[in-house]
């Protein structure tokens, strides 16, 4: 009789035992169970970033900004490089072109103030010649991971045919997804070509430090 209730113990003490072990298991394996979850939902939502957002309302997916550069480098034609700045109205409207990498439809109008020399009519001495270009492109932008940004416009510069293009880093990561704020700051190099920066004179183009700041509705 005792015998069995010995035997019967130490059943019980192993059942006991085994029961434990097997929680622990169990629960070691819950808890990696998590962080592989945790880890494959880090990993979609960053592949997700550019998924569309669902509209809330008219101006939903729409933004403005504003691009300030100061120039340094410049055409022969022009003595004092242009300085200004272009206002950008981005659209909701483009596509995907593989993970990370977004195209969107843009338009940019900008005015710009220089000056040139200019040979006096009848003298030939050079005088300086004031320049007021404006810019009207529509083309589009790419962002790379919300990271790298480059944004190219078609239309005109000065009184000619010209292209816009800004190319820079965005902070977006930092503005919005840290800080919760519905701006953007992107810091880059800001240039135009012109066939005719002024009615009756040659090509030219100029460049220099641009700074932004976008707001979306």
């Amino acid at each position: 009789m005792h015998k069995n209730y010995l035997s019967l113990l130490i059943g019980m003490i192993f059942g006991i035992g085994i029961l434990f072990s097997q929680e622990e298991i169990d629960s070691e394996e819950s808890a990696t169970e998590e962080v592989q979850v945790e880890e494959n939902q880090a990993e979609e939502e960053e592949l997700l970033e550019y998924v569309e957002e669902i509209p809330g309302g008219a101006l939903s997916g729409f933004g403005l900004g504003f691009t300030g550069s100061v120039g340094f480098v410049n055409g022969e034609f022009i003595t004092d490089t242009p300085v200004g700045g272009s206002l950008v109205i981005s659209t909701p409207y483009g596509f995907k072109l593989g993970d990370g990498l977004r195209f969107n439809i843009s338009i940019a109008v900008g005015s710009y103030t220089g000056t040139a020399l200019d040979a006096a009519e009848g003298t030939g001495v050079l005088e300086d010649l004031d320049l007021a270009p404006m810019v009207l492109g529509v083309g589009g932008n790419l962002t790379l991971a919300k990271f790298i940004f480059a944004e190219g416009h078609v239309g005109t510069v000065g009184d000619g045919t010209g292209i816009r293009g800004f190319a820079g880093v965005s902070l977006e990561r930092i503005m919005k997804r840290s800080l919760g704020l519905p701006v953007n700051i992107l810091v880059g190099g800001e240039g135009f070509i012109s066939t005719e920066m002024k009615t009756g004179y040659n090509d030219s183009y100029w460049g220099g430090l641009g700074v932004r700041l976008d707001y979306s509705f």
